[in-house]
């Protein structure tokens, strides 16, 4: 159940962010503090310029 909840806000912050006009694709580190907890690295990328152009954004 939380890996439902983790991929649903993860698709939000994504399109959110892409909508705004933020490059969204590349690899991404995150280093949080405090040190005890793990570091990240993530890789987001297109899959296709027709996905893209699919996409619809709504302002609700």
């Amino acid at each position: 159940m939380a890996t439902v909840a983790f991929e649903r806000d993860l698709e939000a912050i994504v399109l959110e962010a892409f909508a705004k006009g933020a490059r969204v694709d590349g690899t991404w580190k995150i280093e949080p503090e405090p040190s005890t907890v793990p570091n990240w690295t993530i890789e987001i990328h297109r899959r296709s310029e027709q996905a893209s152009e699919e996409t619809i954004f709504n302002d609700d």
